[in-house]
């Protein structure tokens, strides 16, 4: 079965009507949903989720969508312990030239674990780290 790693930008996209790639984003999930694919992503991703709804005043869909991520048989929730947030961590200072983030790094470390090639998100820095991303502009 396949596995795809799920981003922030793609949460995002699918939990805010207005977000630019927000139609986009429903027809890439329901597309994955119907080719039974199974979503992973890592608590690094659910705190930055988290943070761009408490700002933005819309914290019931932070909420909604990490209920379901952890309550849905069709995700796999990674918890990024020690060791993953210091091998992300050592990514994250290596790559001085690029403007990646720490859940980004962690990110790429999972899907490179997991042997995951497809990326659900808009973020271009993983595309730079050579993976296949889901979401582009038109």
């Amino acid at each position: 079965m396949r596995t795809v790693f799920v981003d922030t930008a793609a949460l995002i996209a699918l939990g805010d009507k207005s977000d630019s790639f927000h139609q986009q984003a429903l027809s890439v999930r329901d597309r994955l949903k119907k080719s039974r694919t199974v979503f992973a992503t890592t608590n690094a991703v659910i705190l930055e989720l988290a943070g761009y709804f408490s700002q933005s005043g819309k914290r019931s869909v932070a909420v909604e969508l990490t209920e379901a991520i952890l309550r849905s048989e069709k995700w796999k929730y990674i918890v990024a312990d020690d060791a993953m947030m210091n091998r992300g961590f050592e990514r994250y200072k290596r790559m001085k030239d690029k403007n990646w983030s720490l859940a980004d790094c962690i990110g790429m470390i999972v899907a490179e674990d997991y042997g995951i090639d497809d990326i659900f998100t808009t973020d271009h820095h993983f595309e730079q780290a050579g993976f296949n991303i889901l979401l582009k502009s038109s």
